[in-house]
């Protein structure tokens, strides 16, 4: 007689094409919200060739607002609750007049609401004419929308004092901290409200962290 094994199959979900980070709070270690990590940047990807269709979407404004999209998806998804979630954006999505209007198109067709994305840019996005960049970020603001600086790589642009009033967050690498520039940076930024994030700090530095003005942090290290 044959015989014959009963077989099942287990499902799983798919892998999001979307990561997070949470973001914590130093003393506490509660979550203060979320960094959205993209797959590929808008400046990524091979101009030539079959492999150029990878990068379909030449403008900036449309590529922030389809990002947003895939993240309301998968954190709604997947339950990430934790807000606001932090969006990598490009240079370009800045100086884009269209950008926020998308975003905010994008947003009402969602479950979430503006205050839940921060739209983050890299420090050289304000490298221009300050009066001019406070302008871009406040068209954000008016749409509702938090504005995150990133100066995990490049830390050259000061803030401009108009700025502080309108930028939420300011996120860091605390392996830069030796640079006495961007230990100024970051006190400058708390002194203004705004939340100063540590990317690959360690728990037990959280004291010397805090007299710089940074409360938060992301990719903590625990002790060995």
């Amino acid at each position: 007689m044959k015989q014959t094994w009963a077989t099942t199959s287990v499902q799983t979900l798919p892998t999001p094409a979307v990561r997070f980070e949470p973001v914590l709070d130093l003393a506490t270690g509660d979550a203060l919200g979320m960094a959205a990590e993209l797959p590929f940047c808008f400046e990524d990807g091979p101009s030539f060739g079959p492999a150029a269709a990878r990068r379909s979407e030449s403008n900036s404004a449309k590529w922030v607002a389809d990002r947003i999209g895939e993240i309301s998806s998968v954190a709604h998804e997947f339950r990430h609750d934790h807000r606001p979630i932090i969006v990598p954006s490009p240079v370009a999505a800045l100086a884009n007049p269209d950008t926020a209007l998308a975003c905010d198109a994008r947003v009402r067709r969602s479950v979430f609401c503006q205050q839940e994305f921060c739209i983050e840019f890299t420090d050289t996005a304000f490298a221009g004419d300050p009066a001019d960049c406070t302008s871009r970020v406040a068209h954000f603001r008016r749409h509702g929308f938090r504005v995150s600086v990133d100066m995990r790589k490049s830390w050259q642009t000061p803030l401009a004092e108009g700025m502080r009033l309108l930028i939420d967050t300011l996120r860091v690498d605390a392996r830069n901290l030796d640079c006495d520039l961007l230990m100024e940076t970051c006190e400058t930024a708390a002194g203004a409200g705004i939340l100063v994030i540590a990317e690959n700090a360690n728990w037990r530095d959280a004291d010397e962290l805090g007299r710089l003005g940074i409360s938060a942090g992301t990719r903590l290290r625990t002790d060995a």
